[in-house]
């Protein structure tokens, strides 16, 4: 060691490494949510709110379970008729004809994969379910009081197996 030299150039840089490690540990404790899980989706309850207080009655939350999925028929054959009547056109190229083929495959596999979701979550015990789906995230509508962090957890895997999602994207709301 050199006469005068008090810390060597390892031991800064040990110390700098520290440090940096202590100031991640303090933003991630600051910045990370105290409710949230690892692993756990984030849920929404729409309990209080003046939507679902003018429409609690039990007909009212049956209707929204049969219109959501009503206007997601009607969104498809309005989709499909669109790109019937563009194929019917000369003027398309090969490639716009390809290309709309392609995206109405894509809002059917979608569909699809929404109806399987949708049925498997009520083949694990809950009454109702809308999946809403769109390129990068899902809305899961489910019928209940409140979900535990089994349910969520499982609510989680059916969506993880039938797109893929990540557990970022996706967001799961209660109904009464």
């Amino acid at each position: 060691m050199k006469k005068g030299k008090v810390f060597g150039k390892n031991q800064v840089i040990a110390f700098l490494m520290v440090i940096c490690l202590g100031g991640a540990v303090w933003l991630n404790m600051r910045f990370s949510s105290k409710e949230k899980y690892l692993g756990e989706a984030s849920f929404v309850s729409n309990t209080g709110s003046k939507a679902v207080a003018t429409s609690a009655k039990v007909s009212a939350e049956t209707d929204y379970f049969t219109e959501a999925k009503d206007s997601r028929e009607k969104a498809l054959d309005e989709a499909r008729d669109t790109v019937k009547e563009l194929l019917k056109t000369d003027k398309l190229t090969d490639d716009e004809k390809k290309n709309a083929t392609d995206k109405v495959s894509e809002i059917a596999k979608r569909i699809e994969n929404a109806n399987n979701i949708e049925t498997l979550i009520k083949a694990k015990g809950f009454d109702d379910a809308v999946a809403v789906i769109s390129e990068k995230a899902i809305s899961i509508v489910v019928k209940s009081d409140g979900l535990t962090t089994p349910q969520t957890l499982q609510i989680q895997e059916i969506v993880t197996s039938e797109t893929n999602i990540g557990l970022g994207n996706i967001k799961i709301v209660t109904v009464k």
